[in-house]
């Protein structure tokens, strides 16, 4: 008897505190405009690249529930209104927030910007699906839902092309089985630096099948998507567990191509160095610089080392360790000054090769969940240049089953 009341005990306690858990791991707020103080409904109110959102009601009122733990972006967005992003930490749960959104200003920026493109989607409607949407396989089965909300703009002087959206994007990836809503923030590709980037945040929702060898299809496919990715390796960064996951860092530095150095010294310094003359005590002149005569071979081997590049370049295993700091909010700094080469070794053995370099450069603060900041300043060259568009994007919620 006292056995069975210890156990009802317990259960009782672990669903006391199990539901008290839930019952802090929330944020609700009030939403307004910031004009009119007025509540503003139907706002999309979500989190930052998860599966977790919500609206708000005719009172302007949200609430999400069940928040994943770590540091994240609250984004709260309407048409007509700037978007607004508030961070916060798991550890500061639960929180009640009264939130203004401002109007976005119709006037036209002092700063010359260039007309939209008649018909942009016909014109450049390919080249933004390639950059934002991507080309590999699960970019055929995805379907941006409102292309009209897009706008296209672009430079002849600085050859670059820019994009942006009156409303959230609405994309369908029957390939992952995901719905997402995109608040493009930013989107620009430089022709002249060949440069691509696009900022947002998405919000995703899982479709919905009765069938289970679809739902099978699906998990399948993220998986493979999730394994290499960006978020894949932050999170193997952050919990030192990069070689368990298959990830492997080497630095590309570069090496000073010493022989050319030695040939241009040597053979250009000679042949440019032009004669100057003195006069002797005798009155008759002497000629002070005497250019040589090389042999044929000799400006035949000479020519070509000038045809080398001035570096080449070496590889060196770097210890993670080497490249990232602990915090004391427990977040990490990720900082290198060369480039870097991420090798993945999948579990299919496919080997996939990325370059990256950190632009200014400046450290990158890394997440527990995969998230780093600002995503701006690691770029990405190679596998991930490639793969790392909305066509195998998952959110950074996703867990593996």
């Amino acid at each position: 008897m006292n056995m069975q009341k210890s156990v009802c005990l317990f259960i009782w306690l672990f669903s006391f505190c199990l539901v008290f858990a839930q019952s802090t791991n929330f944020i609700k707020g009030k939403v307004f405009d910031a004009a009119s103080k007025a509540p503003v409904n139907n706002c999309s109110v979500f989190i930052n690249s998860t599966s977790k959102g919500t609206v708000t009601n005719n009172s302007g009122e949200f609430i999400l529930q069940n928040l994943p733990g770590g540091k994240h972006e609250l984004i709260i967005s309407s048409i007509g209104y700037q978007t607004f992003v508030y961070e916060f930490n798991s550890t500061q749960l639960p929180l009640d927030l009264n939130v203004t959104l401002n109007q976005k200003s119709t006037e036209l920026s002092e700063i010359t910007i260039e007309p939209e493109v008649k018909d942009g989607w016909r014109v450049w409607g390919k080249t933004f699906l390639d950059n934002f949407i991507g080309t590999t396989e699960n970019a055929s089965h995805c379907t941006i839902k409102n292309t009209k909300a897009l706008h296209f703009r672009f430079s002849e002087k600085r050859n670059r092309l820019t994009v942006f959206a009156d409303e959230p994007l609405i994309i369908e990836n029957k390939s992952l089985g995901y719905t997402i809503k995109y608040q493009l923030e930013d989107f620009y590709c430089d022709f002249h630096t060949h440069m691509i980037l696009f900022l947002g945040f998405p919000l995703f929702t899982e479709m919905e099948t009765e069938k289970k060898k679809q739902e099978m299809k699906w998990e399948e496919k993220r998986r493979e998507v999730y394994l290499g990715s960006i978020i894949h390796f932050m999170k193997s960064l952050y919990n030192n567990q990069l070689a368990e996951q298959g990830f492997r860092i080497i630095r590309n530095f570069r090496i000073p191509n010493m022989e050319k150095k030695r040939v241009q010294d040597l053979y250009l310094g000679n042949i440019q160095t032009a004669d100057t003359f003195q006069i002797g005590k005798n009155g008759t002149p002497l000629q002070v610089n005497q250019k040589r005569n090389f042999p044929k071979d000799s400006i035949i081997y000479y020519e070509s080392v000038l045809r080398k590049p001035d570096f080449s370049v070496g590889y060196k295993a770097v210890i993670p360790d080497s490249l990232i700091t602990a915090n004391s909010d427990a977040t990490k700094s990720l900082f290198f000054s060369d480039s870097l080469t991420i090798l993945y070794t999948g579990p299919d053995k496919k080997r996939d090769q990325s370059w990256v370099f950190l632009i200014t450069p400046q450290p990158i603060i890394v997440y527990s969940n995969g998230l780093y900041s600002p995503p701006q300043e690691f770029v990405t060259n190679g596998y991930w240049s490639l793969f790392e568009k909305m066509a195998n994007a998952v959110p950074v919620d996703y867990q593996e089953k």
